[in-house]
């Protein structure tokens, strides 16, 4: 398997991870559990690429790379929540949204192709 820093899925989600973390500097100080939520969220959306890559089975990787799609859905959820909340701004939520559609793209392709077809076929996680 690829070096995990050389996936694209995996620069996008570090990127949406570092932006993150941006954001939840200053959230932590109003909302300390929506802090702690969206920086675990994004922490895993990259940690289970790096922690896929190191598998020698395709499926394995899938498996971890999927984890990866439900976090990035995690964010953005705790991104709606937090700008409904008055919590976290437009622009910072737009920002990470685009940044989260990115990451879901690249990580999209990648389980596609682990698969070998669409990303259904590499089954539910266990």
């Amino acid at each position: 398997m690829s070096a995990y820093e050389d996936l694209d899925a995996f620069k996008a989600c570090h990127q949406l991870t570092l932006a993150v973390h941006r954001v939840v500097e200053t959230l932590e100080e109003r909302d300390a559990t929506l802090a702690a939520q969206l920086w675990a969220a994004a922490l895993c959306a990259s940690s289970r690429i790096a922690r896929g890559s190191g598998f020698r089975n395709r499926r394995m990787f899938a498996a971890c790379v999927d984890r990866t799609l439900a976090a990035l859905a995690e964010i953005s959820f705790y991104l709606e929540v937090g700008c409904a909340m008055d919590l976290i701004s437009k622009d910072e939520r737009q920002e990470l949204e685009s940044l989260g559609g990115r990451a879901l793209f690249y990580s999209m392709k990648l389980v596609t192709s682990l698969a070998g077809g669409s990303p259904s076929e590499t089954g539910p996680a266990p």
